[in-house]
């Protein structure tokens, strides 16, 4: 959804559009300006912008620029389309060697190395089905132009050498570099990247059917298998074809002036001859609808759930997707909107039929990863789908949707429909979010239309959002229900519309067999290899290697330098106010109409044993059975109706003067129209005096066990997409109590303890909630109403007028729910805990852990204690974490080990050390790594512009746009004021070498404890008697 600043008064909305009808004169139709010609000019008022669609004259290459004056976050993108010709992944290996070097910047890895020149907020590149595109996202002129005339060269000057292709794509070699008599394996670290990606079951679900309803548009990331077919010359040939001019789009957003762009860009396009040779890529793909006798239905193979209590018969995958046309053909965009509100009224919520009748009538866990309205290149299609379901559903799937679509959805599609309300709320929604500040809100904007305009279809067509929204409300207000009623007649209820299904057959040696696939591939390659060819593969082997850690001299690329970085932050004024005593932290700004509150309490008296339950608790709040004065269909929909999303949280957050010190929190927040205001105070009240947990109650009993099954469906996809971050938190459990409680929280501990509570559901049914579950959830209720411990305080962001409307309903919402006394404490509560985590009487001594989960990759993680946020030396270790990435991490942990990613991360507030990899075939060898970078902390050289250019890595985040919302928040909920991040930011400023030496000494040489967590396969990783091995599989 694009969200942006929208004035809602029709005067206001007058002199906007005035204004930028005026700002739109100064672009000429049919002017020409450094070779581009302007073929439209647009103002979009709705944006606060006015979009410029030019053509290069001698290429025919596309610029589009949306000129925002006030936006000073400015974007830059270059895209490509490119239709993979088979699934080697060769645009996605290519996408990852443009950015290895080029003519004019001859470094290794000049993209990377940009990262720690620049003070950009965004850098990223991205392959889609049939495109790829380069974006980046700065507040700076200065870096805004070296940034794109790097992305220029990388796309247009590329080396595409061999040994970036064997690097990034794949390569025969030795497992041990130095040792020729090793044996010979796979590497590279796409091939890797996607070995990860295919252990989300989710993705391979979604990919295997995108494969099947859409055979033309072949997987552009790459299936492993393929992958080790690419050969170098096609890499090359590839890029030829499709990375011209001719073929290509540009995109500019923001403050600087368009001439700027045009003239660098300009100087690149100019270079290129125009030859019959190159045209753009039109061939746009066809899904398998348009071909005569397509296959209608498909079954594959794949994973099981080994975290799911759920037997291997009852974890089928099946789907049924509906032709709705061509997404491209500008005469369907209208009904294409129509559908993305209708698939929401029959998928989303509690509310909607197909979710009543499919997930939580118990026929599947939940909805299949490709159910819902999606588009895709020339497919528009509505799938609905079940996850974990049996043979027996599979067979019926058709016809009990027909049956939902006849008896449940039909009826509602009247004059007295229960559609109407949520229409009104997915259409509050919508413009909401149009009037809310996002600071990415270029990117947003980019992402939004590129999928279609590198497929020819008008890009400013496709911002002109206003427009089909009044066309849908006047549309609405006319015919009502009838306009999706209409839309169901020429699609579900039409006989010669195609279908087509879906199943994925779950297959208890998949991961088994997809190893072995691995291993015939491999074995084949191999068995052909000469004497003379294994010598040459280990002579490149070497050669990589030791080109992969030669310095490389980075002084020939553009960079900021510390005369860029302000001394002083830019912070923002806050006023302190009181309600009944308690404190309000007010940020006075406009926020177009809009208020932000927040709500905090520190409940570190809530006993420990209940920790395990909290995250359950605060979803337990909006998504169980409601309150006992609205059901939670009804409470779903008033949510969305009158506000823009209220939410309920708990966290562990330390002291920012002592790492060993920690306390517990609840937060409620809420965000609505300033006219709404009341309903965010009201709603917070209601849910959290009267949220139904009945044992008693079937409702309760039944809704909380659908929640839980739903926490459990897709915890093995979770691990798989940020598995550095899991064993990272749990490696981190071990040091401070913050880590510790936030890892029972949100961590390895939670993923446990949901995956236990699914195998008691299993094993004892629902009684196990009545007995065990529910009054947990009960004492927890009552402990945090109650105000004898402790009390809320408050925080609001808003302009003067709802500050001052928002402090009276602030005092009645406190006088109401402080109300509440008598809880009863019954067991210890956190000083207990961490009294007893600091003083290592928890039991805690598990130094080498690996989880063992059926992954084709793993995650690795070695972490170490570090300092408070206030002390010095946690300015230079997170210098220190910029250092050893950039120079020495990267290079060894990803271009040598495989690995998709890895480095050191610093936690500035925790104080943790945390060395990772992610995606990485050889995590157990990384943890090596890992310690044997401590000597190389100790040892380094570091130079003057080392050190700038970790302390530009760092003030991109320091000084990276923020949200209006979020403005003063660290000061609310953990204590730093601007004066400690102050006193911080000047402490990044002055590292120096001594301080590096310092804190090496100190923090990883004179600290001899390592916790270390690997996430993978002990099958393949076979680890040793030193690892203690954690089951999670409950199959």
């Amino acid at each position: 959804m694009l969200n942006r600043h929208f004035l809602c008064s029709k005067q206001k909305a007058l002199g906007l559009r005035r204004r930028f009808l005026a700002s739109a004169s100064k672009y000429a139709i049919g002017e020409n300006v450094h070779g581009f010609t302007i073929n439209n000019v647009q103002s979009i008022p709705e944006f606060s912008l006015t979009a410029v669609h030019l053509k290069h004259s001698a290429t025919g290459s596309e610029h589009l620029h949306l000129d925002s004056k006030n936006d000073t976050n400015n974007v830059f993108l270059i895209a490509f389309k490119t239709n993979p010709p088979d699934a080697t992944g060769v645009p996605h290996i290519l996408e990852h060697t443009t950015l290895c070097g080029s003519t004019k910047y001859p470094v290794r890895d000049p993209f990377f190395k940009m990262t720690n020149r620049s003070l950009s907020n965004f850098m990223n590149a991205m392959t889609g089905h049939d495109y790829t595109y380069y974006p980046f996202a700065t507040t700076n002129a200065k870096d805004f132009e070296n940034l794109m005339d790097v992305y220029l060269s990388s796309v247009f000057q590329p080396l595409l050498t061999y040994n970036d292709f064997t690097q990034e794509g794949w390569r025969l070699e030795n497992s041990t570099t130095d040792d020729p008599s090793s044996d010979i394996t796979f590497k590279g670290v796409v091939y890797n990247e996607m070995k990860g990606q295919n252990s989300n079951s989710a993705y391979y679900f979604y990919i295997r059917y995108l494969e099947s309803i859409y055979p033309t548009l072949n997987n552009s990331g790459g299936n492993p298998e393929s992958i080790v077919d690419l050969k170098y010359e096609q890499l090359r040939e590839f890029h030829h074809r499709n990375y011209q001019p001719s073929n290509s789009k540009t995109f500019t957003y923001g403050s600087i002036p368009l001439e700027n762009h045009l003239e660098r860009l300009g100087q690149y396009l100019d270079e290129f001859k125009v030859s019959k040779e190159f045209s753009p890529n039109s061939d746009i793909k066809l899904p398998a609808f348009s071909t005569p006798g397509y296959t209608k239905e498909v079954s594959v193979p794949g994973p099981i759930d080994t975290m799911s209590p759920r037997p291997v018969a009852s974890q089928y995958k099946s789907s049924i997707t509906w032709n709705l046309g061509n997404p491209l053909d500008e005469a369907n965009h209208y009904d294409v909107f129509k559908w993305k509100i209708l698939s929401s009224l029959l998928c989303d919520g509690h509310s909607s039929p197909f979710y009543q009748e499919l997930v939580e009538s118990e026929l599947g866990e939940d909805f299949a990863p490709n159910s819902g309205f999606d588009t895709t290149t020339a497919l528009a299609s509505f799938t609905l789908g079940l996850t974990n379901c049996s043979i027996e559903t599979v067979n019926t799937l058709e016809e009990k949707i027909l049956d939902i679509f006849k008896t449940k959805v039909l009826p509602e599609l009247s004059d007295s429909s229960s559609f109407a309300e949520r229409v009104e709320a997915i259409l509050h929604q919508i413009e909401l979010n149009l009037k809310k500040h996002k600071p990415d809100f270029g990117l947003g904007l980019l992402h939004s239309i590129i999928p279609s305009w590198i497929n020819n279809v008008d890009p400013i067509k496709l911002l002109e959002v206003e427009t089909v929204l009044t066309q849908f409300k006047n549309d609405y207000k006319e015919n009502g229900m009838e306009i999706f009623r209409e839309l169901l007649d020429k699609s579900v209820f039409n006989e010669n519309v195609g279908k087509f299904k879906f199943t994925m057959v779950p297959d208890e040696q998949f991961q088994d067999r997809l190893a072995e696939v691995e291993q015939a591939k491999l074995k084949a390659k191999v068995e052909r290899l000469s004497k003379e060819d294994r010598e040459e593969i280990f002579q490149q082997g070497l050669v990589l290697a030791k080109q992969q850690l030669e310095e490389q001299d980075g002084s020939v690329l553009p960079t900021l330098t510390m005369e860029d970085i302000a001394k002083e932050g830019d912070f923002h004024p806050l006023v302190f106010g009181e309600v009944n005593g308690k404190k309000v932290q007010q940020r006075i700004v406009d926020t177009n109409g809009l208020v932000y509150v927040s709500a905090l309490k520190d409940v570190s008296y809530l006993p420990t044993k209940y920790y395990q339950y909290l995250s359950l608790f605060s979803s337990c709040l909006t998504n169980l059975a409601g309150t006992s004065e609205t059901s939670i269909t009804e409470l779903e929909t008033k949510i969305q109706k009158l506000t823009g999303g209220i939410s309920f949280n708990f966290r562990a957050s330390p002291n920012p003067f002592d790492i060993s010190q920690t306390k517990l929190q609840f937060s409620l927040s809420g965000m609505s129209l300033k006219e709404n205001s009341s309903n965010i105070y009201s709603l917070w009240n209601e849910i959290l005096t009267q949220t139904k947990l009945d044992a008693n109650d079937s409702a309760v009993v039944d809704k909380l066990y659908q929640l839980i099954k739903n926490l459990g469906q897709n915890q093995l996809n979770m691990i798989a997409d940020r598995g550095h971050s899991y064993s990272g938190g749990y490696s981190s459990s071990k040091l401070t109590a913050t880590k510790h409680v936030s890892d029972i929280i949100g961590g390895m501990s939670q993923v446990k303890f949901v995956t236990e509570m699914n195998a008691n559901l299993e094993k004892n049914g629902k009684d196990y909630l009545v007995k065990e579950v529910l009054p947990v959830l009960q004492e927890i209720k009552q402990l945090i109403l109650d105000g004898t411990h402790q009390q809320f305080k408050y925080r609001l962001v808003g302009d003067k007028a709802i500050i001052e409307e928002n402090e009276k309903l602030l005092q009645k919402f406190d006088e109401s729910i402080s109300k509440h006394k008598g809880a009863v404490i019954k067991g210890d509560g956190l000083d207990a805990l961490v009294k007893k985590f600091n003083s290592n009487q928890l039991g805690i001594n598990h130094d080498y852990t690996l989880i063992n989960l059926p992954y084709q990759v793993g995650y690795a993680s070695l972490a170490k204690l570090g300092s408070n946020y206030a002390h010095k030396d946690g300015a230079s270790l997170q210098v220190l974490s910029q250092l050893m990435t950039f120079k020495h991490l990267h290079s060894v942990i990803r271009e040598s080990n495989g690995a998709y990613g890895g480095g050191l991360l610093y936690d500035g507030l925790g104080g943790i050390l945390n060395f990772y990899s992610y995606r990485d075939p050889n995590p157990v060898k990384s943890i090596e790594s890992f310690k044997e970078s401590f000597d190389y902390g100790k040892q380094a050289e570091w130079d003057a512009d080392d050190l700038q250019q970790a302390k530009l890595r760092i003030f991109q985040s320091i000084d990276a746009p923020t949200n209006i919302s979020s403005q003063g928040s660290t000061e609310f909920f953990d204590g730093i004021t601007d004066e400690m991040r102050q006193e911080r930011r000047e402490n990044f400023l002055s590292v120096n070498n001594n301080d590096l030496v310092n804190v090496v000494d100190k923090y990883l040489l004179g600290n001899d404890k390592d916790l270390v967590t690997v996430i993978g396969d002990n099958k393949l990783l076979k680890v040793d008697e030193k690892w203690t091995v954690t089951e999670l599989a409950t199959s």
